[in-house]
């Protein structure tokens, strides 16, 4: 029954993806779970369920993130949080294309993604002062000024996406994504900063290893 369940999400996930949360049934994810509709809704009551399931999988690994990238959030830190976040972004493609749908479609979830968004934010803006007070950016020039760069942040990071599909018919490419989310914090770099940064372009951490 667990293996089923695991199948289950699985399928939904990639045919989410594939096809848009819309256009895809109960059905289209029993075919491609090899499992019938009745045994999908043994484990999830309804198309919501198996949403919400990917919903928490999703969330759950943002928290895991921005708690580990927050805790000490050097330049390299922060270039692995976005690289990171690209790679999430890909594997719940359908969740950035469709996030206002799906909210509207499902209020439990919209008003989770409510809370969560504002959690991102926060964590953000956590970021920011942390390298303001180790140098690398400069301080805050106006009240204000940083929480919205941190919410111009969060709108780069989760909506870039969304914008590419719109502008271009290219494929979504991460340095490309990185550039448009470090190209925000380059007006507020330090001399330190601007060493930093140009020293981690020349020296990317490489995560995958």
């Amino acid at each position: 029954m667990a293996k089923n369940k695991v199948k289950i999400l699985e399928s939904a996930l990639q045919l989410f993806n594939e096809q848009g949360m819309v256009n895809v049934r109960l059905q289209h994810i029993a075919d491609a779970s090899l499992v019938s509709v009745g045994n999908i809704a043994y484990h999830y009551a309804n198309k919501e369920a198996i949403l919400q399931a990917l919903y928490d999988d999703l969330t759950k690994k943002q928290k895991e993130l921005l708690t580990e990238y927050r805790i000490v959030p050097l330049f390299d830190n922060i270039d692995r949080l976005i690289r990171r976040t690209f790679l999430l972004q890909q594997e719940y493609v359908f969740f950035y294309l469709d996030t206002l749908e799906i909210t509207r479609a499902y209020p439990s979830i919209g008003e989770a993604h409510q809370k969560h968004v504002s959690f991102q934010i926060a964590q953000l803006r956590s970021i920011l002062d942390f390298n303001v007070a180790r140098g690398a950016l400069l301080a805050e020039p106006l009240e204000g000024a940083f929480d919205q760069l941190a919410l111009q942040l969060w709108m780069s990071m989760d909506f870039w996406r969304t914008q590419q599909a719109v502008r271009t018919s290219e494929q979504p490419d991460e340095h490309n994504y990185r550039q448009a989310i470090w190209h925000l914090l380059v007006p507020s770099f330090t001399d330190m900063g601007r060493r930093e940064y140009e020293q981690m372009l020349e020296m990317p951490y490489d995560f995958y290893f």
